[in-house]
């Protein structure tokens, strides 16, 4: 994975960590090769009371690892207000 693919990565992960804090409810169903072409099959509407916080916490946790990442390859995220990465290792 490029670092141009973690930096989208990352982004589109805050941003999904945003929408799942606001929820007021959460549509959950499945999707299989055999049915996916009508959609989501065996849906269930949870309220974000009883989800929203699992859902934004797999989604902190997957923040971390593509972060951790990012720092293996010497890069260090700096967020929105900054667009661009940030070597870690003296380089530029």
């Amino acid at each position: 994975m490029t670092i141009d693919d973690l930096m989208q990565q990352i982004e589109e992960t805050e941003r999904l960590i945003a929408v799942y804090r606001n929820a007021n409810e959460v549509i959950v169903g499945t999707q299989d090769e055999v049915y996916s072409r009508r959609g989501l099959i065996n849906r269930t509407t949870l309220t974000a009371a009883e989800i929203g916080g699992q859902i934004v916490n797999i989604l902190e946790r997957r923040l971390a690892a593509v972060r951790a990442e990012l720092q293996k390859l010497g890069v260090e995220y700096q967020g929105e207000a900054n667009d661009r990465p940030c070597r870690t290792d003296g380089e530029r």
